[in-house]
Order: structure tokens, then sequence, then C-alpha cells
């Protein structure tokens, strides 16, 4: 009975350090809360698909606009608004002296050369692969054994430099670094040894300096002995995409903690890629519109007679003339329609041609005043487009593009020569469900899963069906949570199930 009572003793304590444990960690995770935010602030609700975005400007099937350089003067202008004219009119006179055809030339071709750069700029980011939206990292040690003491220990009774050591006493000690490198040298009195004894370390430099040789001239006399100790040392760095959770880079260390190689991918976000791409095609679009203002202000030059008259091409109806005393060069100076179907030409890429059709509807809004207009497409081209310079279409950069032609109204209150945004809807796109940033989502051997707020304010994991991916930064989710659910970043506090939840405006 008395040898079982000791047992029984260690039993209770070892239960008691248990339960310790156990309840200081239900504490510690009840001060402990994670943040979340309403899935409505980020998320996207009934996502209608892609849109096809184009752009051009407004003329008629037979149509003559006519932009006027500045620094031409005008003498007369013959026609007003409404007015019918055939073809061979004089429709104004300018003095042909003021219009400098080679000044134009130079600009054409500066506007063409700046146009090809911005093209380029625009090619380059369309061809880019961004870096993930999200990327957490995950640091990983090394464990390295190494040499951290070495202490010369007397084999036999010795005496150096006057000093009197017995068999054990360590003479002098050597302590190393992770890299091998002494980092300290102790030299000791007699008396210390394995078993503890008087510990006195010798300051005087002459007496160190015998010893010292003497330890290396008379190895035969010492034992050597060893204390090992293990080191844990940071040996990289991975990155890892913050949907897919596979490794996208790595930063490496030596284990002085240099780095030895860097990694962690650098660039752009796939948001941050749209924006950039969406800002230099709006470039692009301007210096384009501008170079083809430059053009017709050139061809206008060329067909300019000697005596300074500008000629009617065709024969029709003067839809917009402006006033010769004060115009805007912007816009064409001098319209003439043939018909009253006016129509716009764009491109698509090839990836949609199966999904956009003649008699399709798109939407023309004008870059002039912002009016929109609907237009149906009467032509899409059998062939790619070769013109590089013009209607491009949104897709895949390095897919061909397709010219389409698509008519409205003349009386939309967009004017032929107004440049105009072009937007297309595939016609076989269903409308999607619910679109949440793609870091929100972790997966695991289940599945994909979010933490998210459950009913009792704790947080709670809970697997959710997943769909597409958008844009490299949004994904779908079918099914599991709705808009109106709250959630955590899934690391770190967030990833904790069963602790509270704290609501905010937006996570850090």
């Amino acid at each position: 009975m008395k040898k079982l009572k000791p047992i029984i003793i260690i039993i209770i304590i070892i239960l008691i350090a248990a339960l310790g444990l156990y309840f200081g960690y239900r504490y510690s995770r009840s001060k402990k809360t994670a943040d979340v935010v309403a899935i409505s602030s980020s998320a996207m609700d009934g996502y209608w698909g892609d849109t096809i975005q184009s752009y051009g400007d407004v003329t008629s099937e037979k149509s003559q606009t006519a932009y006027i350089a500045s620094g031409t003067e005008i003498v007369s202008v013959n026609v007003a608004a409404g007015d019918h004219v055939n073809e061979g009119d004089v429709l104004m006179v300018v003095k042909k002296e003021t219009q400098d055809i080679n000044g134009k030339t130079l600009q054409l071709e500066k506007a063409a050369h700046n146009l090809k750069v911005e093209q380029l700029k625009l090619q380059r980011l369309e061809n880019t692969t961004p870096i993930p939206e999200y990327m957490h990292s995950q640091e990983v040690y090394h464990d390295t054994d190494y040499l951290a003491a070495k202490g010369y220990v007397a084999s036999e009774d010795i005496t150096i430099d006057g000093l009197d050591y017995h068999a054990g006493d360590i003479v002098v000690l050597y302590t190393y670094n992770v890299t091998g490198e002494v980092t300290g040298t102790t030299y000791l009195y007699p008396g210390f040894n394995d078993n503890g004894g008087n510990y006195k370390e010798i300051e005087d430099e002459s007496k160190t300096s015998n010893i010292k040789s003497y330890v290396e001239n008379n190895g035969d006399k010492f034992s050597i002995e060893e204390e090992h100790d293990t080191y844990s040392w940071l040996a990289s760095i991975l990155y890892l995409d913050g949907e897919t959770q596979k490794i996208v880079g790595e930063d490496t260390f030596d284990i002085e903690g240099k780095q030895t190689h860097g990694g962690k991918p650098t660039g752009l976000t796939p948001s941050q890629l749209k924006t950039e791409i969406d800002t230099q095609t709006m470039s692009v679009k301007k210096l384009d519109l501008e170079y083809r203002k430059l053009e017709n202000e050139l061809e206008v030059m060329k067909n300019t007679t000697d005596s300074g008259q500008i000629i009617a091409k065709v024969s029709g109806t003067v839809s917009k003339v402006q006033n010769k005393d004060n115009y805007n060069n912007t816009q064409p100076f001098i319209v003439v329609s043939a018909t009253d179907e006016y129509f716009i030409s764009g491109s698509i890429g090839e990836f949609y041609l199966g999904k956009v059709n003649v008699g399709d509807t798109v939407s023309v809004t004008s870059w002039e005043n912002g009016v929109s207009a609907e237009a149906v497409i009467t032509e899409i081209s059998d062939s790619p487009s070769n013109d590089q310079n013009f209607y491009n279409g949104s897709g895949n950069s390095n897919s061909s593009n397709y010219a389409f032609k698509a008519s409205f109204d003349r009386n939309s209150g967009i004017e032929i020569g107004t440049a105009v945004d072009i937007t297309i809807t595939p016609g076989d796109q269903e409308a999607s469900g619910l679109y949440i940033p793609s870091y929100f989502v972790r997966k695991d051997s289940s599945g994909n899963y979010v933490m998210k707020m459950g009913d009792n304010n704790s947080l709670k994991k809970e697997y959710v069906k997943v769909g597409k991916t958008l844009w490299g930064s949004m994904v779908e989710i079918k099914s599991g949570i709705t808009i109106e659910d709250y959630l955590a970043f899934p690391y770190g506090n967030g990833a904790m199930e069963g602790i509270t939840c704290k609501i905010v405006d937006y996570i850090e």
C-alpha cells in the first residue's frame, strides 16, 4: 500500500496540471476576438457576366467629315445645317497658304509614333501575368546541431607555470557560435572539474599565454570534452497564394541570416492590373482618335483646291456646320450625310465570335455629351482585322480581332464624327450568384471553407461550394453563405473556431 501512495500522488498532480492547462487555454481563448466584416461590403451579388468593350467614332455609309486645323483662315462658309448639297458643290473656302501641310504631316507622324508606344504599353500590360491578389507568408525553420563548447581536461596530474592541476581538472574552455567561430576562451585555476569545484578564471595574460602554449604542445596529456547544442534558424519564407494555397515564391537565408535568394513575387495583383489596363486603354483611345483627327485634317488640306475651295464629295444633307468665327477644332467643322442611318464600327476578339451575332443590340455612349443610344449589329467580318491602330476589342490580347458595324438612328443625339464607347453584353450569359474576395476562402481535405460569425456571435468554420473565379480576385459562392453573413480573414485569430467575433468596417 505504501508503494502505491507516491503513484497516486503523481497521478493527482498530473490531473491538476492538465486541468490548469485546459482552463488556462479556455481563458486565453475567451480573451481573443476575431474581426469580422459584412460580406455585403466587398461582395458582388447578381453578377451578369463579362461585357465586351470597344470604341470608335460615328459615321454614315455615305458621309463626309471635315476637320479644320487650327491656324487655317476661313474665308467663307457656303452652306448651313439642313442644306442639301450635291457632289462637287463648294462647301467652304479657306486661304490655301494658311494650311501647313508639311507641319501637319510631321504632326501626324509624331502622333502615330506616340500611339504605337502607348499601344505597346497596353499590350505588355495585357500579356502581364499578375501576382496573387492576396499572399500570406510561412516561415520555415531548420534545426542545426553544432559544437557549443569544448573543454581540455587534464588526463593526469600536471603543473603549468606553477599551477598544479589534478587529473580531471578543466584547464581551458572554448565556446563557439553556430558557424564554428570561437566566441570565448576561459583559462581556469586548478580545482574545477565536471563535478563542480572551485571555478575561477585566470586573468593574468602571462599565465594564460603559457597555458595556451602548454596545451597546444602536450595534447596527449589532455582529454577533450565537447558540448553540443541545437540552433533553430530561419531557412526560408514561403509565399502562398491566398486562394489556392500553392507556393508562389520563396526567400531563402543562410544560417547567419543573410538572404541567399529573393523569390517573393512582385508585380501587379489582378485588381491593380485591371486598373492599369483600363487607364492605359483610355490613353490609347484618346491618342487613337487624335491620330484620326489629324489624319482627316491632312486629308482636307490635300483635297483643298489651289483656290482654297473645299468640295463636297457626296450628295446629301449638311448635318453639322460650325461658326467660322468661333469653332472647336477638336470636332468636325462640317458634316455631310447622304443617309439618316448612322453607324459605328468596333471589334470583338475571336473568343466572342460565337457569342455575338448580327441583330444583337449594343450600347453606344458619346464621349462628347454622355448621350447613350442603342445600336443594332448589322455586320460582323468573316476575317480578322489587319488594322492594329483602331477599334480594339476587349479579350485576349493575343487573339485576333474581328470588325463589326452597328447602326442607330441619327435622332439619338450623337453626331457623326463623335467618339463613342461601345459595350456589348453577350446574349448567352446568365446571371450568376454571389462573388466574394478569394482571400476569404481556404481549403482543407474536406473542401473549401470560410470562417463566419455564427448565431451565438462566435467564429465557426463553414464549408462552401465555389464556382468560377472572376478577375483572379473574386470567387463565386454557390452555397454555404449568403450576402447577409459576416466573415473573418481565415488566418491568425480568424482561423480559431469558437472565439468571440467583433464586427468592424474593414479588416486591416
